[in-house]
């Protein structure tokens, strides 16, 4: 009888570890799902304020329905941080009518998101979980 009641301790034992093992595996993932959305929403943000400043006009510190003053600066321009609390932003790219805004995570560098805009729209926004979009 000692030796089933062992068994039943030891079978217990392990089925508890297993449990916390998964609980801690989907802990992490959410936080790194958490993350990126939190990159996401901050790049829409970016997003926003750039087309707010592209339908300005050139007196009142826009665009002039052009995104490629914000090639250099572009942050400073939009009166926006480079840098929060979770990630570290940039404007990648500027043109006449495309703007490209990139943000990497501090916490878990591996994560990213680059998103694009055309005219007035967004046209895509991509995630990266293995280090291919990177902030300096």
């Amino acid at each position: 009888m000692g030796q089933q009641q062992l068994l039943l301790l030891v079978m217990g034992v392990i089925i508890a570890a297993s449990a916390v093992v998964a609980g801690i595996v989907a802990f992490q993932n959410k936080m790194r799902q958490a993350e990126s959305e939190n990159i996401v929403s901050r790049n829409l943000e970016i997003a926003t304020s750039a087309v707010f400043w592209k339908t300005k006009l050139d007196p009142y510190s826009g665009g002039n329905a052009k995104y490629i003053g914000l090639e250099t600066n572009g942050m400073r321009k939009l009166f926006m941080d480079a840098e929060t609390h979770h990630a570290k932003y940039e404007i990648t790219s500027a043109t006449n009518t495309n703007l490209v805004i990139s943000g990497n995570s501090r916490r878990y560098p591996e994560i990213g998101a680059r998103t694009y805009l055309t005219n007035y729209t967004i046209d895509s926004t991509i995630i990266s979980f293995n280090s291919e979009i990177v902030v300096e």
